[in-house]
């Protein structure tokens, strides 16, 4: 089995995919969402935050050497996959694009109107969902720019040759078929 990491913008199906694929494969999750909220609570003098995280040099140092110590340290050799925001793709093509033993997927929302995106948002939130905070308007604003970051990412993919699907439309089928890639990749 090969280590699996799962990027994109907010949103496009991450989470549940990796969850997929635990529940299918027995891989150990690395949730860069909760690395990163952890560092921000511990350490707020570092500026590792939301929206700032994948800017900053000291948040991939830290990543990548925990994630070697928990390669290193584990008991049972699972292997793992890394989910989340958290990281450009330029840097995740830099940190594990030539490793043959790695499968990168990248997922982002780009054929979908931003007022779909905002209801389909508000439709399966949760209260512990960090879009809960915005207002429709903000949400909406929030929409239209995610949509233009994630075609700026599909670019990105095309320029790094990494593995691109778009989850507007029939999430579950597309998340499904990525499923069953990875079962033939192992």
């Amino acid at each position: 089995m090969k280590d699996i990491i799962i990027i994109g913008r907010p949103r496009a199906g991450k989470s549940t995919l990796a969850d997929k694929l635990v529940n299918t494969y027995g891989y150990q999750i690395i949730r860069l969402d909760a690395l990163r909220n952890t560092f921000r609570d511990i350490f707020p003098e570092l500026s590792i935050a939301p929206h700032t995280a994948i800017n900053n040099e000291k948040w991939y140092k830290f990543f990548m050497e925990y994630y070697e110590n928990l390669k290193k340290f584990s008991r049972y050799k699972h292997k793992f996959i890394i989910e989340g925001c958290e990281m450009h793709i330029s840097k995740c093509a830099e940190l594990f694009g030539k490793d043959d033993d790695k499968l990168i997927y990248v997922l982002s929302q780009i054929d979908i109107k931003p007022n779909d995106m905002a209801n389909n948002i508000l439709k399966y939130d949760t209260k512990d969902d960090w879009t809960k905070i915005y207002k429709y308007d903000e949400l909406l604003e929030y929409c239209k720019n995610s949509i233009e970051k994630a075609k700026k990412i599909k670019r990105d993919c095309e320029q790094y040759g990494l593995r691109f699907y778009d989850t507007s439309k029939n999430r579950e089928k597309v998340l499904q078929e990525i499923v069953e890639e990875i079962k033939n990749e192992k």
